[in-house]
């Protein structure tokens, strides 16, 4: 038998309980009076709507829910991803966490919503049971060992995210906007997510006339250096190409061991990385729509998502 929840969205002193609950996996170092400081005041998580699950008054289960702009065959779908999704340990095996999402579900597409994506670290079959579709998330990684070295790849030319930020947002919706399927960043929402990442470093690919053919955004990983943000001027294997061993290149410069990140399953991809399915972070959407139609040439595309975007 299946326990009654009361789900609801988080008043602000339940907030601050589901921020402390978490923080048994998400302190990152901090102190538990720095964890929720940081997640109350941290855009990314200023920008959720906060659920709750409750019983016997107390807050058993609690979720993020952050808005995203999805890009269907051009079309605007408003939507939410589902984030920090945390059970306490006593009200485990009772459904709760499915409940909540259902009844988060539920709210939010009577206010509109008409598709929900999240990024499963565990099993797929747990939300596939829930109406959640698997879709492709692929990883690439490279070894560097093997790369030529380029401490100033000539190719590349670094810049200040808040130099570029114009160019490089039409840049990224230009080039992922004209799959099947994307994210349209706002410039809040890119504000937002890329506050997450304060230590990266962004490469322009230049062309031989000084005009931008693509950028890269990378992100410090323990081993090396991820790609969590890139783009091209066009969609051609060449400019692709360019921008990946430019990046390679440059990374191997840096004597570290490795370069790469979420990477989609294409022939390019594959020649120069290692390419795997991810074992977590793993894309995953719901339709609440039912007029919407999401074909499999749709899921496809979601396999170009790029790490930033996830929540």
């Amino acid at each position: 038998m299946t326990n009654t929840l009361d789900v609801h969205p988080a008043s602000p002193d339940e907030v601050v309980v589901a921020h402390r609950n978490v923080y048994d996996i998400w302190s990152k170092g901090r102190t538990l009076e720095e964890h929720i400081q940081y997640r109350l005041n941290a855009d990314q998580h200023r920008r959720a709507t906060w659920f709750v699950g409750c019983t016997g008054g107390h807050v058993a289960t609690s979720l993020g829910s952050y808005p995203v702009e999805f890009q269907v065959r051009g079309e605007s779908i408003p939507g939410f991803a589902i984030g920090s999704v945390y059970t306490c340990a006593e009200y485990r095996g009772k459904g709760y966490a499915a409940q909540l999402i259902e009844g988060v579900e539920q709210h939010l597409a009577q206010r509109g919503m008409r598709l929900s994506i999240l990024y499963s670290d565990i099993t797929a079959e747990y939300y596939a049971a829930m109406g959640y579709r698997l879709c492709p998330a692929s990883a690439g990684w490279r070894y560097l060992s093997t790369i030529t070295k380029s401490k100033t790849d000539k190719s590349l030319a670094e810049f200040q995210e808040a130099d570029d930020f114009a160019a490089m947002s039409a840049m990224y919706h230009d080039y992922h906007g004209a799959t099947p399927f994307s994210i349209r960043r706002s410039d809040d929402y890119w504000r937002a997510m890329s506050s997450k990442f304060p230590e990266d470093h962004f490469f322009w690919l230049k062309a031989e006339d000084g005009s931008n053919r693509g950028y890269a955004r990378l992100t410090p990983d323990p081993h090396g250096w991820r790609i969590l943000d890139y783009a091209c001027a066009d969609q051609t294997d060449e400019t692709l190409s360019a921008l990946y061993n430019a990046v390679l290149s440059l990374t191997a410069g840096w004597d570290v061991d490795r370069c790469g990140g979420w990477l989609p399953n294409n022939s390019i991809t594959n020649e120069l990385f290692e390419v795997t399915d991810r074992k977590s972070e793993i894309t995953m959407i719901k339709l609440l729509d039912p007029t919407l139609v999401i074909d499999d040439e749709i899921i496809a595309a979601a396999d170009r998502f790029c790490e930033m975007d996830h929540v």
